[in-house]
């Protein structure tokens, strides 16, 4: 098994989460910290896009939008909905 890729989180990103109730910052955590597991296994955000390395992870009060950066094991939320 590699390592986990490490996740990174835009500002305005981690800002709009800050607001979420702390079930749904840890739900989105979990999910994420499920994501630098498997990065790949997380649908595309556009089914259309032909740039495979742009995923989305959906959970109960958000949608997160993340790149898979290499050569550097990274990952990149650059994006969240929330409700």
């Amino acid at each position: 098994m590699t390592d986990p890729y490490h996740v990174r989180i835009a500002k305005p990103v981690a800002d709009a989460v800050r607001e979420l109730p702390a079930a749904a910052r840890a739900e989105l955590r979990a999910a994420l910290l499920r994501a630098a597991r498997d990065p790949y296994a997380w649908p595309q955000a556009d089914r259309y896009d032909l740039d495979e390395t742009v995923r989305v992870v959906t959970t109960a009060d958000a949608v997160a939008h993340y790149a898979i950066v290499h050569p550097a094991r990274r990952l990149w939320v650059f994006a969240v909905l929330t409700h």
